[in-house]
């Protein structure tokens, strides 16, 4: 390997681990920032009174501990 070639691999591997960094980076940041959002969404909503009450079962179904719905048949 001439010396041309290893400074052309060792700028491809740091560009690589410069990408990598870049996406985790971007990542970190982007997920604290969605949750935010959602959050500040949901307490809009919730202060403009934009969320009704959920109805009640009816009388084909039937609600588990957990929340989950089965449907009698």
């Amino acid at each position: 390997m001439t010396i041309r070639e290893s400074a052309n691999c060792a700028f491809g591997v740091a560009r690589l681990a410069f990408d990598a960094g870049a996406a985790l980076l971007s990542v970190v940041v982007a997920v604290p920032v969605a949750f935010a959002a959602g959050e500040a969404r949901s307490m809009a909503h919730t202060a403009r009174g934009d969320i009704a009450p959920a109805p009640g079962p009816s009388d084909t179904e039937h609600v588990h501990d957990l929340g989950t719905v089965v449907e009698l048949i």
